[in-house]
């Protein structure tokens, strides 16, 4: 039974070894049932001898192999704890990059409102600027209307240069609607006709005081255009002034604010490039751990190999050192199980040795007749 399971041992490291030629494994394998046992000729030991080489060969190979595979073991587990310390240092840049893009993206939306705020006070000193140039604006049309109605009808009327009464009563009745638009006194109204149509030479008193009336009005009211103009102009300018600062204010509001978007889209580009950096050093963990696993099983293997290759190279010796050692052996090894064993046994089996019911009483031999 032993030189049996020795025999399978050697027959099941002979086929599996990888570098032995096969015919060679072949001819060890068909030699290996009758390469052992007593009284071997030269030709059976030159096979025996060779099993052996040829197991011891393979061994010292496999145990090669393992110092190198137990390197390369050393070798992926370093490289992979590497990997996870580049991977931990990424995760924390990606945090680190994903804060300072939450910082610059605030800065952004703090730039946005305050441009949104220089800008309502921009179209405010713009809205309040064209209010007070469109009212010097009027004031300007109604000086030149006044200018224009004094120097031309008036004027002709109180010098007396009409050329015919038809031009003379249009200069009377534009001066009268001017006067009365202009909240004239009604006296005044009601005799300045008669007086200007009236030719200087042919005006009497009261014609010359409705005249010189009138004339008092108009320059008056030119004099208060003129002061109101000069008022409006002086608040134009200021609102101008109040404009431009306004607007230079948004513009540089919108320069930081450009400068902001470009922050934010330069951390957000970083942001994506660690991200893009950690899920490569989280790939690399991955390929490591399993580079690691694959290492791990071929050291795995490699270490089934050398205990079957040892279990054959005991066997070898077994079936060299023949069947009478080998049953010696097991002999030997029985007898100590059962040395224990009897160690073993149990104070009922003690009893019922010491008992005097199993003493041995020889038989009654029979006596013929």
């Amino acid at each position: 039974m032993a030189s049996s399971t020795a025999r399978n041992q050697i027959a099941t490291a002979l086929m599996g070894l990888e570098d032995c030629p096969e015919s060679v494994k072949m001819m060890l394998l068909s030699s290996l049932p009758n390469a052992f046992g007593p009284n071997v000729h030269k030709y059976q030991q030159e096979v025996a001898l060779m099993i052996r080489k040829t197991l011891e060969t393979a061994r010292s190979g496999a145990s090669e192999a393992q110092a190198a595979i137990s390197q390369s073991v050393d070798e992926a587990r370093t490289a992979l704890e590497v990997c996870q310390a580049d991977e931990v240092s990424m995760k924390a840049a990606e945090d680190e990059a994903r804060a300072f893009l939450d910082e610059k993206s605030a800065a952004l939306e703090s730039r946005k409102a305050a441009v949104k705020k220089e800008d309502e006070v921009r179209r405010e000193a713009e809205a309040a600027k064209e209010v007070v140039a469109a009212e010097t604006k009027i004031l300007e049309e109604a000086k030149a209307e006044l200018e224009s109605l004094k120097n031309g009808y008036f004027q002709m009327l109180l010098d007396g240069g009409w050329g015919d009464e038809e031009l003379r009563d249009q200069g009377i009745e534009a001066v009268c609607n001017y006067l009365q638009e202009e909240g004239g006194d009604v006296v005044l109204l009601a005799a300045l006709p008669k007086a200007l149509s009236n030719a200087p030479a042919n005006r009497g008193d009261f014609d010359a005081i409705a005249v010189e009336a009138a004339l008092t009005t108009l320059s008056e009211k030119m004099s208060s255009l003129a002061q109101r103009i000069e008022v409006s102009t002086a608040q134009s300018e200021d609102a101008e002034a109040e404009y431009l600062g306004a607007w230079a204010i948004w513009d540089v509001a919108r320069d930081q604010e450009k400068a902001a978007s470009d922050e934010r889209d330069e951390a957000e580009a970083a942001h994506e490039k660690v991200i893009v950096q950690k899920k490569l050093a989280m790939s690399k963990v991955q390929d490591q751990d399993a580079a690691l696993a694959a290492v791990l099983t071929q050291a795995t293997l490699l270490e089934g190999k050398l205990q079957q290759l040892d279990q054959a190279l005991m066997g070898l010796t077994q079936l060299e050192a023949g069947d009478d050692a080998v049953e010696k052996e097991n002999v030997e090894n029985a007898m100590e199980v059962d040395k224990e064993n009897k160690g073993n046994v149990t104070g009922a089996e003690q009893d019922i040795k010491a008992s005097p019911m199993a003493v041995d009483v020889p038989l009654p031999i029979a006596v013929s007749a």
